[in-house]
Order: C-alpha cells, then structure tokens, then sequence
C-alpha cells in the first residue's frame, strides 16, 4: 500500500486535539452493519463506504479489545481504564477509527432518546453504516431524526410525482400536493417536470405557469422547491431553488437543455429513483450530493452523468440587484464562481474536511518548483527585521538608500515573505502568506534589470533552498523598466489534486494573500511598487517558459525606486 494513503492514529489523532471539525464521539459506538475480522496481521472493517484494514502490532493488539467494549455508553477514561492503557493512546486509536469510519457517537440520551423515531432495522443499519461518507450526523438517530421530521410534498405530472413518492416512501413523509398551494408544514418541495406522456419533448404553457406559480408561491415562503425535470432521455435531478441561498428557478433553469429523443420503456421510473437517491441525501446528509448549490444531469440512455450550476442573471427581478434589462445569460466569471461556490454552513461536509489530513495531501505542501538542471544564484539571507517599521537595518548602512532598495537584500526579502517559506517542522510548512490548504500554490519569478550583484536575466525563486535558478539572460522578454519584476504564478496542477476544479479559486486567493503581502513589504522599505492591471499572457509565458493553461500568470509586479 502506498504509505502517502495510509492514514495513522498518530497524524489524526495529535491534529484532533486542536481541530474541532474532527469530532471525536466522546461515548463511541461501533456502526450498525459493520463486519470485523481479526486476522494474524490486520484487522479487517468491511462494511463503511471504503473497507478499511489496520495493520501492525498496535492494530492486531489492541483494537479487538477496544472494539469490543464499544457499546455507546463507556467513555475515553473508561475504555482506558478497562484496557489498561494510557487514555491518550485510546484517543487516537479512536480517532483513527472515527475517521476511517468505523465509530459513532452513542444513542441519544434523556429526552432526545425519548424523541428519537423508531424506524426499520435495515434503514438504521444504512444511516449508521454509510454515515461516515459525510460525517455530519453524531448518530444514525440523528439522520433517522432529520428524515422524521421532515415534509415533502410533490406537484407536477401526475405519473412521475407518483413515481417520485413511490421511491421515497418507507424513509420519508411524501405527499401529492395540488395546485400550487403548499402547506404550511412542508419543508421541501419538489416538482416533477416532464414530457406529456414521455412522448412530447416541448413542454405546454400550462406546465410552465404551473411550474412558475408553484416557484414564486415557494419563493414568498421561503419553503426550498427541488425539480426533477425529464425531457427526452434526458433527466436534470435539480436545482435546488432556495432564496436563502440561491438564484430563482427562472435564473437557474435559464441554460436548460433540450433532448430530441422520445423516452423510453422505464425511463420515467429511472429518472424518479436517481432523483429519490438526492433527495434522500440532501434531507439525512448521510451520503454525499452536489445539492443544493449544483445538480445532476443524467443521460438515461448511456447513464452519462455530470454536475452542472448556474447564476443569477442580472436584471432578474426575482434574485438580481442589478437594475435594467434582465440579461440572457450571467458572465462567465460569475457561472464560473457558482459553479465551485462553497454550500451554506447547514450543508458543510466533515468528511471533506478530514481530506486535509490525508498523507497524500500533506505531502502537496512540501511540492515546489526546483529547475533542477538552471544555474543556481544564491540569495542573501532575508533581513526580516527590515519590516518591523523601527527603520532601516544593519544592512542598510553603509550603502547609498537607493541602493540598499534596489539591492539582492531587498530582492531577497520581498521574495522570501511573498512566495518564501517561514519555517519547515515535520509536521507542517510554515509559511510567510497565507496559502489556501497551505499548499502553496504560488510560483515566484523574478526579472531582473538593474540590481547590483546580479546579472539581468529571467530568474525562477525556488522557495525551500530560498535562492534563484537562471532561466535566461533576457531581461527584455519582460517589457518593463523598472529594476526589476516579480511575476506570480498559480501551480494548478498541484492544487487540483486535492480541490479539483475549486483549484483555480484558490490559486487566485493565494496570489492575492501574496500580492499584498508584497505591496506592504515594499511600503515598509519605501520602495516603489506598481502592480501592472494587464499584461500579454503569451509573452509574459514564453519568458518563463511555461504553459499557461497548467501555470496561469496570476501577477506582475514592478518594484524599485523611489516609493
């Protein structure tokens, strides 16, 4: 197995003690529906999301026991007491556990027990089983509670809605509503859009004033509407239309797709229990779903299937602030921004979170670029006394001011809390500037013109070793006449291991953690600072020597002379 996988009680268990989104059960229990085997040299859980296995003398050991008194009702002292084992050491063993989703929090207690719904065997095991897919319920009786208290009501085509309630039934409260009056107790509408008789791919007027009325109706309310829309062999299983927190069905339906095939034998019935699958997800938070902020599309012929989004309009006079006529589309930048918009607070992931944890992406952060086979030019240490604000260091004096800002010094200053690490403990890089999922995503470029000490030239800062690697001696591929230019650089590639398509949010965030670090650095030092608005990204590239579409160019910076 690849150690960069492997998960250890050590790693989660030492950051589960200053992190409070790792939520230890304080009474653990083992999940429902879990089989444990202990084998000579592991211990085997089948049965979570992921099957897991522990190995080593620890493992082979100590969980047996431990798992064994996981009842729900003992906590950390007491299972310590009763192994004979430091509590510390059964904390992180249940860390461990809890994160590899083995444990849960123990049943409710005093009224909450009272409270807790009484539901079937086999939907306790399920809640209990795959609950660590999100980790947002303590307990299984938790997401038993959220299905519980929940109502839904369905309007729309009559054979689809039914079909919707049909698959929902036995997990949670379903009604048919009529017209587009909702009752006061519902908490979710959904409705079910779709072509009459599963024949016609254009929708009458009726449905779509239907679909409106019920829309604003929901959206006066402030009661959540979920569509289920089948057009052809097309299934959209969203959105999600919520004014707290989304654009209205008008804006986010503003892109729909069309499908020129009739649908087939079974397709209807398909589409409702895909369709069932989110709702049941979005209402329990057990398993994970792209609601309420994006929404499948399914193609029912090939099972193809991705997540899209979509944006207020401006003008909409629903959901937009904007004034004047209501655009067609929204602009890119901004789909672009719904499209990896973080959910709202109620529907955060815990299960995400842990990924900060994983050995894989704890190594990210001590990923860099080197230019390995560039000359290397050393730096001079960076002063960082410089920028207290008690005036000029040690190393100012003796040299004229002028040169004392424009010298390798400042250089290696500004670039050392720009893009510069701070220190490098086992455990975690720190670093100068903030940097999302401390990662650190940006890339320093240094062009250099008139800096004594250093020969003109194009300049790559490699930030462990903290010094220069030659590029090229063309400080004119970088128009600019200033004494020299830092250019700032996001490494997508890296950030995308861990975030995804989310990535290039953050490599622009952590450019503009660095950008204005640099600017008060260089206020500080009294030294001239322009922070170009545009550049030729092309020839800006080829000056580096990179692909732009991998290693976007993010900043440039001219700096030197007089403030």
């Amino acid at each position: 197995m690849n150690d960069r996988s492997v998960m250890t009680a050590e790693t989660v268990g030492s950051a589960a003690r200053f992190d409070p989104q790792l939520r230890i059960p304080r009474q653990p229990r083992l999940r429902r529906g879990l089989v444990v085997s202990a084998e000579p040299d592991q211990v085997v859980v089948t049965g979570p999301p992921k099957k897991q296995l522990f190995r080593g003398r620890s493992a082979t050991e100590m969980l047996p026991g431990l798992l064994a008194l996981l009842d729900g009702e003992r906590t950390h002292d007491q299972l310590a007491a009763e192994l004979g084992l430091p509590e510390e050491v059964v904390f992180k063993a249940l860390s461990l556990l809890w994160t590899c989703g083995v444990v849960e929090e123990g049943p409710p207690r005093g009224a909450d027990r009272a409270a807790a719904p009484d539901v079937d065997d086999r939907l306790a095991d399920y809640l209990s089983r795959v609950g660590s897919a999100t980790e947002v319920n303590p307990s299984w009786e938790e997401a038993a509670t959220r299905l519980h208290t929940a109502e839904i009501e369905v309007f729309g085509d009559p054979v689809l809605a039914g079909l919707v309630r049909d698959e929902l039934a036995g997990s949670l409260p379903v009604t048919l509503g009529t017209g587009h009056q909702v009752s006061e107790r519902a908490t979710l509408v959904i409705w079910a859009d779709a072509d009459a008789a599963g024949q016609d791919t254009v929708p009458g007027a009726g449905a779509y004033a239907a679909a409106h009325a019920l829309a604003a109706h929901c959206w006066d309310k402030g009661v959540p509407l979920l569509r289920l829309s089948v057009r052809g062999r097309r299934a959209a299983l969203g959105p999600l239309v919520d004014p707290r927190s989304t654009p209205c069905l008008d804006c986010l339906t503003a892109d729909d797709e069309t499908d020129d095939r009739t649908a087939g034998t079974g397709d209807h019935a398909l589409a409702a229990a895909l369709f069932a699958r989110d709702v049941f997800a979005a209402v329990s938070r057990t398993i994970p779903t792209p609601l309420p902020m994006r929404w499948r599309l399914v193609d029912l012929e090939t099972l193809g299937q991705r997540d899209t989004s979509a944006a207020t309009r401006p003008g909409c006079p629903r959901c937009s602030f904007a004034a004047g006529p209501v655009a067609e589309r929204a602009a890119p930048a901004t789909r672009f921004e719904a499209s990896v918009a973080m959910p709202p607070k109620e529907f955060a992931d815990l299960k995400a979170h842990q990924m900060h944890y994983k050995p894989s992406n704890l190594a990210l952060q001590r990923l860099s670029r080197t230019w390995p086979v560039a000359p290397a030019v050393a730096l001079p240490p960076p002063d960082h006394a410089r920028l207290d604000g008690s005036g000029r260091s040690d190393a100012d004096h003796g040299m004229g001011h002028d040169a004392a800002r424009t010298g390798p010094e400042t250089l290696s200053l500004l670039l050392s809390v720009t893009a510069g690490i701070k220190n490098d403990a086992p455990d975690k890089v720190a670093r100068w500037t903030a940097s999302g999922g401390n990662i650190g995503s940006v890339t320093a470029y240094a062009v250099v013109r008139d800096v004594p000490g250093i020969s003109p030239g194009v300049y790559g800062y490699v930030a462990p070793g903290h010094r220069l690697a030659r590029l090229s001696s063309r400080a004119d591929a970088v128009p600019g006449d200033r004494p020299f230019s830092i250019v700032l650089t996001g490494d997508f590639p890296k950030v995308a291991r861990k975030y995804s398509a989310f990535a290039l949010r953050i490599v622009l965030l952590d450019s503009g953690c660095a950008q204005a670090t640099a600017r008060e650095a260089a206020h500080v030092l009294g030294l001239g600072f322009a922070l170009r608005p545009r550049w030729d990204d092309d020839v800006i590239a080829a000056a580096l020597g990179i692909d732009p579409d991998l290693e976007p160019v993010t900043a440039v910076i001219d700096l030197g002379g007089a403030a």
